[in-house]
């Protein structure tokens, strides 16, 4: 056998090779098993350490979602695969290292919107799926000749290099199925053909642009804006240089029809010579641009930006409610600290009213909130309108000299604290109050509850001092202080 011949092992596929299996179907769940197994040992790795909800966003992002990027890149990945990795993923946001079915506070396409629209930042991995696999379409229309790019044009057709709408062309039984889910990319968007309107084609000399298929001058192909003429046309496979007509220094636009045209055709025509006429040809050789990237070369995160906003589902914010989810991350707090502040501005924090609309507060357990009588403890009334709450930051805004009317939710207050400040520092340290303000009622709530503690606003106040000048040394951009300087006047901190 040959085998034994050239003394090697007789293998089976698929094998692995660079870490990816060759040979294996992308459409099974057992060819992504290797790569499950390595998320749910990378969180069982970290059993043994306590990570914040701020630090296990920045997991996610940092690791969770860079551990699959390698089969991403090469695979389209099965819609029961995904589900998975979603859960895992949002069984570590919201249950820690330990995971398990804990309360989703916050449903997933919230939470995998970007910072500035109110979601976390973290990523869909199948979003990020599409885009790297959407980059092997762009690498193929790139110049240069390279092995893998003959290949797949001696076996699929030339086209696959200068065109970039293949709906014309079927795909082949004996396609693989990699190259299947590379096809049908352009279909992922059922509105239309994402990746055709987002590479347009870049005039040089014009040798190796196809003048009616491509999109080359406006926003489509001419063969669509001027269907009758194309028609006409005797060259309708031609390049834009076959259209030119060079006389001495001087050129303009030739074209050949199959017959004489009609009055009205003479005015789609000179129609189309208007549309010509912003064209500046030159001796570089044509090239490909990519719309969402301003610099013409496509980028996996062009195209995940892209994807999102035709993919997902748009809650559009208010307009105050979006500056505001925007703002709160530019805060010097903590991340965890922030994290919990967002979750409060959806209302979506295990408080007493919140835990028994979803069932898990027992018959047994008070209802009241901790800082007054008879009072059901909701978000708005835990944070803003429980009388001793109310005495916490009437306090504090005295301490920072503002006058203000408590308004009617946290959203306004934020926009009031911000809109207070005369200056970046100084708006920088409000938002630092104003976090830890947030952050410590809810550390002396959950003291009262579960440790015996006193709800007491003397001692909240004072806390809220000593916390925030201890963050102030280490994250504001100033000069460092005194405690007693602090106390006494943190404006003038914040102006060093």
């Amino acid at each position: 056998m040959a085998s034994n011949f050239l003394n090697c092992r007789i293998g089976v596929t698929p094998f692995k090779y660079l870490g990816l299996p060759v040979g294996g179907n992308p459409k099974s769940v057992s060819t992504w098993e290797p790569m499950i197994d390595h998320l749910r040992n990378r969180l069982l790795s970290w059993k043994n350490k306590h990570i914040s909800l701020g630090g296990r966003i920045v997991m996610i992002n940092a690791v969770l979602n860079a551990i699959p990027i390698f089969y991403l890149s090469f695979m389209k990945m099965p819609t029961k695969v995904w589900k998975q990795v979603r859960r895992i993923q949002r069984e570590f946001l919201w249950g820690g290292v330990r995971g398990g079915k804990k309360v989703s506070w916050v449903k997933w396409s919230v939470v995998c919107k970007a910072k500035k629209k109110g979601g976390l930042g973290v990523r869909d991995v199948r979003l990020v799926n599409l885009s790297l696999l959407a980059k092997w379409r762009w690498r193929l229309l790139l110049p240069g000749r390279s092995l893998w790019k003959d290949v797949l044009a001696a076996k699929y057709g030339n086209h696959i290099l200068h065109k970039v709408d293949w709906s014309e062309f079927r795909i082949p039984s004996f396609a693989s199925n990699w190259w299947k889910d590379i096809c049908t990319l352009d279909k992922v968007v059922e509105s239309k053909n994402w990746l055709v309107e987002s590479v347009v084609r870049k005039v040089g000399n014009g040798n190796s642009t196809f003048f009616w298929s491509t999109t080359w001058v406006g926003e489509a192909p001419l063969l669509e804006v001027f269907p009758r003429l194309f028609s006409l046309s005797n060259h309708k496979n031609n390049m834009v240089v076959d259209f030119r007509d060079q006389q001495e220094e001087v050129w303009s636009w030739s074209f050949s029809w199959r017959r004489h045209l009609f009055q009205w055709e003479l005015e789609l025509l000179e129609h189309l010579r208007m549309v010509l006429e912003p064209v500046v040809m030159s001796l570089e050789e044509d090239m490909w641009r990519w719309k969402p990237d301003p610099d013409g070369v496509f980028s996996v995160n062009s195209a995940y930006n892209l994807l999102v906003d035709d993919l997902e589902e748009e809650d559009v914010l208010e307009e105050v409610v979006a500056v505001v989810f925007d703002q709160i991350w530019e805060s010097p707090a903590p991340s965890k600290v922030i994290a919990f502040s967002w979750q409060l501005l959806y209302d979506r924090i295990p408080s007493r009213c919140n835990l028994e609309a979803r069932g898990l507060l027992g018959t047994d357990v008070p209802w009241e909130c901790v800082g007054c009588v008879g009072c059901a403890e909701s978000s708005i009334h835990l944070f803003l309108h429980c009388p001793s709450v109310m005495m916490v930051w009437s306090d504090i805004f005295r301490w920072i000299d503002l006058v203000v009317v408590i308004p009617p939710s946290l959203i306004s207050l934020f926009e009031v604290m911000r809109g207070s400040a005369r200056n970046v520092k100084i708006r920088q340290g409000y938002l630092l109050i104003w976090h830890t303000t947030i952050w410590c009622i809810w550390k002396s709530r959950n003291s009262a509850i579960f440790a015996n503690g006193l709800f007491s606003p003397k001692a909240i106040v004072e806390e809220i001092k000593v916390l925030s000048w201890k963050w102030s040394l280490a994250r504001l951009k100033v000069s460092p202080c005194m405690f007693y300087e602090w106390t006494w006047d943190p404006g003038a901190c914040f102006l060093r």
